[in-house]
């Protein structure tokens, strides 16, 4: 039923905006029905008794208000009108006795009913197609979040799966082994719980995430660190993954570097510089200062926080690059701006 309304020029303009050919199209055939219905009337007149002068106009009127539109249907019903009161109610003059504007009033009014309900079909049509519209709208929309929830889920699982696999590897004791995995994952939560907190079409800002990952310091807010760089927002698996980094930069600072003695000092700036493939990177400086003399690990033996750093920012294609000079550690992660968007990013490295 649906699709023998869709072929029909009235219901196709309620989808698709017909153009002023099919328009003027619509009006030419409607009056060529007017014409077929005064002709068969006027050759009815003869064998017909006095008192149907409407008879092939109502058909007319319609015939033409459902299949080419309403306004079609109006035009067609002035013109059946007041040819049914010229040619055969009083032939060839305007009658105004109280019988004929009786009869006109008539005509009138089952035009008028007729052409209503065709309106509030046509209504009742759209609202149809509005509400399938929005349905699909929804359903393509919860297949989207359905497919973007799977790939968060996918890489916080591999996210989980290198903190454990490395935690075992730095552990010396179950205890021990606890404590990093309960701080490794709640610093993994907390990043999942900023993304949640967003509106939909959103993303956090670099500096949000900066503050969240670093709160457990006590360091936000105080002398103690400096911050600075532009808004840059990102979202989905780079909030997570930055998230995680910057936490596991607090925790080494706070057992071995600045934030182990009271005078020490993080200092963290980011921005944006042209990349060597002529896109754009994001480059993150972490640095401290005032704190003990730093040791480089012997090569080959990073510990948990410099291999972790190493692995989760090769998820996002980024990399980072550690040193140890006199005066702090020093860090520089770099990563490609053009993935710190979700919507692209993430499915490009499905």
């Amino acid at each position: 039923m649906r699709i023998s309304l869709r072929s029909l020029p009235a219901f196709a303009a309620i989808q698709d905006r017909p153009s002023g050919l099919s328009m003027a199209a619509s009006y030419g055939a409607s009056l060529l029905v007017f014409a077929v219905a005064l002709l068969l009337r006027a050759w009815l007149d003869p064998l017909m008794p006095t008192g149907f002068p409407f008879l092939t106009f109502f058909p007319a009127v319609v015939i033409c208000g459902f299949v080419f539109g309403v306004k079609q249907g109006i035009l067609i019903g002035i013109l059946s009108g007041m040819s049914a009161w010229y040619f055969f109610i009083t032939p060839f003059r305007f009658d105004f006795s109280p019988g004929t504007l009786l009869a006109m009033g008539l005509y009138v009014f089952v035009i008028v009913t007729d052409l209503t309900l065709i309106h509030l079909i046509m209504r009742a049509y759209r609202a149809e197609i509005a509400a399938r519209e929005r349905s699909q709208q929804l359903a393509d929309r919860q297949e989207v979040m359905a497919q973007e929830l799977d790939h968060r889920l996918k890489n916080i699982f591999a996210t989980i799966n290198a903190i454990i696999s490395l935690s075992l590897k730095n552990a010396s004791s179950a205890d021990e082994l606890a404590a990093r995995l309960r701080d490794r994952l709640t610093a993994l939560g907390r990043s999942n719980l900023l993304l949640r907190g967003l509106r939909e079409g959103e993303d956090a800002s670099l500096q949000s995430v900066v503050f969240q990952a670093l709160e457990p310091f006590s360091i936000v807010g105080t002398p103690r660190f400096q911050t600075g760089g532009p808004r840059v927002p990102i979202g989905g698996q780079t909030v997570v993954v930055l998230s995680l980094i910057l936490h596991e930069l607090g925790t080494n600072a706070a057992k071995y570097g600045a934030l182990s003695v009271s005078s020490g000092q993080v200092s963290l700036t980011w921005q944006i510089l042209p990349s060597p493939d002529q896109g754009e990177d994001l480059v993150i400086e972490w640095r401290e200062s005032g704190g003990p003399r730093p040791e480089a690990p012997q090569a080959g033996s990073g510990g948990f926080g410099s291999t972790l750093v190493r692995r989760v920012i090769a998820g996002v294609r980024g990399h980072s690059d550690i040193t140890y000079p006199e005066d702090g550690a020093f860090i520089r992660l770099t990563l490609p701006v053009d993935m710190l968007r979700p919507s692209q990013a993430e499915t490009s490295t499905t």
